[in-house]
């Protein structure tokens, strides 16, 4: 099922918080995330005397059903120390199920569409954001956006993949197309290159290329000249600069965690078929906005 979480959180580092929380929903088991939205700094509702809050909206996919999401989320919310003393008090995080695609809910522990959805600016305007078909009447609450979503930083994945979307075999790249190549080089250098340890092995010589900043997202604490090496999102969120090109550049899992929060595609892809054992991410999400076509392969650019 399709389904949209609200979050928030006016207690501690409210931005930290949300990005962890969107990491710890994406790994609920069966569970895929695949919209984020910005953060939205806004006023109580229901209770006024508490600091300001927080807020975002996601969208995930997921196999279990709504009660055994819910349990995931309130799960979330005490390994962040949410504790319900108060209704509309003060929390460290919440999260809600907003709506599920082609589902109406109502029991002791679940409404669905949220009770409260379609009177919260709060909670309109960050899943309108995420999801535009949504039809609704907006209040005139006092909502800012504000920077720190994992979405301000402009991700851009680019690859060269198959007809099928495979993107290597072996460790190895499917494909070296000079005009690809160029391509690629015209469109990173000069700007920040984020990618996996196996991915700096198919470098020439295995080192880092030269004119972008290079990041490499590795749990190994190994370092590497003319390299900065992150451990965790968190400390890559903590390392970019949201006014930066931030190109994605692979391997797979790269990719698979980066692409919720993307804005744009760069694909090449090549008109055959060839055997892969890794493939680049469903692009479902985003739309075909720009294709070139050459001789055995195209150009195609993508966005949210």
């Amino acid at each position: 099922m399709i389904c949209y979480v609200g979050l928030g959180s006016n207690l501690g580092e409210r931005q930290q918080t949300l990005r962890r929380a969107i990491e710890r929903v994406k790994n609920i088991p069966t569970g895929k995330l695949l919209r984020v939205s910005s953060f939205y700094e806004t006023e109580p509702w229901g209770v006024v005397d508490q600091p300001n809050f927080l807020n975002a909206a996601i969208k995930i996919s997921t196999e279990l059903e709504p009660l055994e999401l819910l349990d995931e989320l309130q799960r979330i919310e005490f390994e962040f120390g949410r504790v319900r003393r108060k209704h509309w008090g003060a929390r460290t995080l919440d999260l809600d199920i907003l709506l599920i695609e082609g589902r109406e809910i109502s029991s002791e522990r679940l409404t669905v569409p949220h009770k409260f959805l379609f009177e919260r600016d709060f909670a309109l305007i960050p899943l309108k954001e995420i999801f535009p078909a949504l039809k609704c009447k907006l209040h005139g609450e006092k909502i800012s956006r504000v920077n720190g979503s994992p979405i301000d930083f402009n991700f851009k994945l680019i690859a060269c993949v198959d007809k099928n979307f495979g993107l290597g075999m072996n460790g190895k790249l499917l494909f070296r197309i000079p005009a690809d190549l160029k391509n690629f080089r015209r469109l990173t250098l000069g700007h920040t290159i984020i990618f996996g340890r196996k991915t700096l092995e198919t470098f020439p010589n295995a080192q880092p290329l030269d004119g972008r900043r290079n990041i490499i997202l590795s749990r190994s604490t190994k370092k590497i000249f003319g390299a900065e090496v992150v451990g965790s999102l968190e400390e890559l969120f903590n390392t970019l600069n949201i006014a930066e090109e931030n190109f994605v550049i692979g391997g797979s899992e790269i990719f698979s965690e980066l692409i919720p929060y993307a804005t744009k595609i760069f694909l090449t892809v090549v008109d055959a078929e060839v055997q892969a054992d890794v493939l680049f991410p469903n692009v479902d999400e985003f739309i075909l906005r720009d294709v070139k076509i050459f001789d055995g392969f195209e150009f195609r650019r993508y966005s949210r």
